[in-house]
């Protein structure tokens, strides 16, 4: 088991109470010059869950699945109506020939599933469509424009990643294998948060502080210890868990500890990984482009109200106020 140490850039070992580099003077001058574009929409009511492929964004209200655009652009309404209060919505790119507007993708690319793209365990069938959700104790895969395609008993929630789409419940975990159809459980006792990459689930513990799932297990220790953890995600090649001042980034490699990140906030609730840019928040957001060497900047979009939801859509990231009936699109 390898122990996460938090170090700034030069290599000091960081007190878990200490503050973030940035002075409050520096910080609030760096705030205002920060000029993120982003638009308001309106949306019918508000939403219950939303999920992305990166192409196209699926809302689910009282009235059932909506669609739009990255950009915001309302999508012709489908026969949706027939699950009209989804728990959790779940989406991954589809098997496409020719996706030139797939965002990093060049023409004439074929996108398909992690599953069909290395096919280390056999698998009965391929994942049809590209969106899934729960609601009532079921796991219901939907077709793009929101209508059912098949269903499977599965209480909890859906979580994608890597183009995988996993069903979980309590301290169990099961990958979308078919339409119909569930790969085998895994189990995952006391389990507190998860990410999902491709066939592999990283994961953690209400009982301990040992992040698992990846090439070796990592004692967080007094980095991220539970109650003081926030959203986990896989971005640029990193696993990232937002804590008190800051990220903790693994090595989705060799498991490795990388260095800690300072943030102007955390633990926050939401992290995600929008075309390589690691975007997190609570009411105000911050965005990292690790891969290209970029410094973390803060997205200062003044919301009123918390975020209830967030979703990276392509260079797009939804931030869903709670209680409320509209969305704000900021574009990286």
């Amino acid at each position: 088991m390898v122990a996460a140490r938090r170090t700034w850039g030069d290599g000091r070992v960081a007190d878990r109470r200490a503050r973030p580099l940035m002075g409050r003077a520096a910080y609030e001058d760096y705030r205002q010059r920060m000029n993120a574009a982003f638009t308001r929409i309106d949306l019918p009511a508000p939403v219950l869950a939303a999920a992305s492929d990166g192409v196209t964004v699926w809302c689910a209200d009282t009235r059932g699945v909506r669609a739009y655009t990255a950009a915001g652009t309302p999508l012709p309404p489908g026969g949706s109506g027939v699950l009209p209060r989804l728990r959790s919505l779940a989406a991954v790119p589809g098997t496409v020939a020719g996706t030139a507007g797939v965002p990093g993708t060049l023409p004439e690319t074929v996108v398909v599933p992690r599953t069909l793209a290395t096919a280390p365990i056999p698998v009965p069938q391929a994942l049809s469509g590209t969106l899934a959700a729960t609601a009532k104790g079921r796991v219901h895969w939907l077709a793009p424009d929101g209508a059912p395609v098949a269903t499977a008993r599965c209480p909890g929630r859906v979580v994608a990643g890597g183009g995988e789409i996993w069903a979980v419940s309590g301290a169990r975990a099961r990958r979308l294998t078919g339409p119909g159809t569930l790969g085998p459980p895994v189990e995952l006792p006391g389990l507190a948060a998860c990410a999902v990459e491709g066939e592999r689930l990283w994961w953690t513990s209400r009982h301990d502080d040992v992040l698992r799932g990846g090439p070796r297990d990592i004692d967080l220790g007094d980095l991220g210890r539970y109650g003081e953890r926030g959203g986990m995600t896989v971005c640029a090649g990193s696993l990232w868990i937002s804590v008190p001042g800051g990220l903790l980034r693994i090595s989705t490699w060799s498991g490795e500890p990388g260095r800690f990140v300072a943030a102007p906030a955390g633990p926050v609730p939401f992290l995600v990984c929008a075309n390589g840019t690691l975007v997190g928040g609570g009411r105000e957001l911050f965005a990292l482009a690790s891969a290209a060497g970029a410094p973390l900047r803060v997205i200062p979009v003044g919301l009123d109200a918390p975020i209830a939801r967030l979703v990276a859509a392509g260079k797009h990231v939804w931030a869903f106020p709670a209680g409320t009936a509209h969305a704000l699109i900021i574009t990286l």
